[in-house]
This record gives structure tokens, C-alpha cells and sequence, in this order.
């Protein structure tokens, strides 16, 4: 499954999302409502900065 990686600005870390994953505590990923999970900069794709990433507000 591929991830889509995000800022999130409030948190000020990397996230990410895997769209459609059912995870187990049964929410769905969706474009109307993405689970933001953390992450870290080294997990970001070759070539990839924070800078290139979409800012998000992640929801608690």
C-alpha cells in the first residue's frame, strides 16, 4: 500500500496516510476523512524534503 505523506503544521511532524486502509480499529482511510498517522523525515521518499509536503491540520 502506498503512503501519501503530509505536514502537519500544528504538530509541526510528518505524517502520513495510507488511502482506502480499514486499520484495526476500524476506521477508513477516505478523502472525505484521512487518518493522519505520525511518521518521521527519514521515511520520506528519495528526493523528498519536508518542504515539498502539503500542509495538513491533523484532528485529535
Amino acid at each position: 500500500m502506498e503512503r501519501v505523506f503530509a505536514w502537519d503544521h500544528r504538530r509541526e511532524q510528518v505524517v502520513y496516510r495510507i488511502p482506502g486502509h480499514t486499520h484495526d480499529d476500524g476506521r477508513e482511510d477516505s478523502d472525505f476523512s484521512p487518518v493522519w498517522l505520525p511518521s518521521s523525515e527519514s521515511e520520506l521518499p528519495d528526493g523528498i524534503s519536508v518542504d515539498d509536503l502539503r500542509k495538513v491540520t491533523v484532528k485529535d
